[in-house]
């Protein structure tokens, strides 16, 4: 993964976690824990290469701060796919 965009396009400020899970050890890490985006604010993450493997992937996580409805984050992201042929 070569870029991953996150926005907050609602009206309140929300709190957002992305995680990556790693199928190989069946365990979540944080790439983010609970960054606080205000409206129309984002996070664009370009400068790092993200290796995902065979049942590996990235979650996104709302919630919202300040009340008054559920949050709304847009996400988009940039996915190259490589075939690795493994030897017989």
């Amino acid at each position: 993964m070569s870029l991953l965009f996150i926005t907050n396009a609602s009206a309140n400020d929300t709190d957002i976690e992305v995680k990556w899970y790693r199928a190989a050890d069946t365990t979540s890490y944080f790439i983010l824990g609970s960054k606080n985006l205000g409206t129309g604010e984002f996070i664009q993450f370009t400068d790092a290469f993200i290796v995902l493997e065979a049942g590996d992937y990235i979650t996104i996580e709302p919630s919202n701060t300040s009340g008054g409805g559920s949050p709304v984050i847009d996400v988009f992201c940039t996915v190259e796919e490589f075939f690795n042929p493994q030897a017989s």
